[in-house]
């Protein structure tokens, strides 16, 4: 569902990534900030928003406020329709497709993903589709771009998974994380998942040695049962 049919279905919450997209949808922080009213008079059905009662609640001026309204409509995120009324004619605002605009964006950046998977060979497509899985999102074409280059530098696809999974159960999903983790392994001359294993089971006892002194007794138990 996109965000303009969310609202359409009754959901007027301003999206959070309306202001991640910010810079390409508004040209300044005072035309955002006049958008914001328009968006509550559409969705409070407020009938009467002059300038003046936005200059006065901005600290704007009548001038500033105007400015960005004409601001607004050049780059297509407010609308307004003339309606003739009994007493003269009313404005009729619409910020909607600011929506629709951020809807149109979102779509380009995903075109531009797939676009940018189709170029990439197919171990490193499995890798991106393990790491959008695991990270719950997609991966950016830069994120994708250094993905391949670890890919080459590793050689080691299972490596990289188990960084990947190294940071998650630490709780740091991060890629910065990822490729901390896979240049320490590079420095202690780590090169296969069976060595990654090892580490791992070194670690664990060093940080639960009774833990593993109980399995060492445990598996020398079961020496004398055969």
């Amino acid at each position: 569902m996109t965000y303009l049919q969310q609202f359409e279905s009754g959901n007027v919450v301003i999206p959070a990534a309306l202001l991640f997209n910010f810079k390409n949808i508004f040209a300044s922080t005072e035309d955002f900030l006049v958008w914001q009213f328009f968006f509550y008079q559409n969705t409070s059905h407020c009938a009467d928003l002059a300038p003046s009662t936005i200059s006065e609640a901005t600290g704007l001026t009548v001038a500033e406020v105007n400015r960005s309204i004409a601001s607004l409509q050049s780059v297509g995120v407010l609308e307004f329709t003339t309606v003739e009324m009994a007493d003269g004619i009313e404005l009729i605002f619409n910020a909607l497709p600011a929506l629709d605009k951020l809807d149109r964006l979102l779509a380009t950046d995903s075109q531009t993903d797939d676009e940018s998977l189709e170029n990439i060979s197919n171990p490193t497509k499995t890798l991106v589709t393990d790491f959008e899985r695991e990270l719950g999102r997609f991966l950016s074409p830069f994120e994708i771009e250094e993905l391949q280059k670890s890919l080459e530098e590793e050689a080691n696809p299972d490596l990289i998974r188990a960084a990947l999974k190294q940071a998650v159960l630490n709780g740091k999903p991060h890629w910065r994380y990822i490729q901390t983790i896979l240049k320490n392994w590079r420095r202690e001359g780590i090169t296969t998942l069976a060595q990654v294993e090892v580490k791992n089971a070194e670690f664990d006892a060093q940080k639960h040695p009774k833990a593993q002194s109980l399995k060492d007794y445990q598996g020398a138990m079961n020496l004398w049962k055969d």
